[in-house]
């Protein structure tokens, strides 16, 4: 019930965030009990980790467990050691169907 955030880094390999994103639309059994599904997934990557963020998507959009309603892109200013440079990022949307 309600609205899941997923937030994707190069740390972890795509297949990792592509099951994370499956089972937060489709719910999971755990240890202490069942996590009920989202109704709406947002996904973001920044840099690199966008290509995950976007194999995510394009994989719950294939088995048919969602669909896009929002794509947003920006270029947020990012300091590192002192200097401040611009990052690329992604927020994508996602209606479970």
């Amino acid at each position: 019930p309600g609205v899941g955030a997923m937030k994707v880094t190069t740390k972890k390999p795509p297949n990792f965030y592509i099951r994370s994103a499956k089972s937060f639309l489709t719910g999971i059994e755990t240890e202490s009990g069942k996590k009920e599904p989202v109704n709406e997934l947002t996904i973001s990557g920044l840099g690199e980790a966008i290509n995950a963020a976007v194999a995510a998507s394009m994989a719950v959009v294939g088995d048919n467990l969602a669909t896009i309603t929002k794509v947003e892109t920006s270029y947020p200013g990012m300091t590192t050691n002192g200097a401040e440079r611009g990052c690329p990022r992604i927020v994508i949307t996602l209606a479970k169907k």
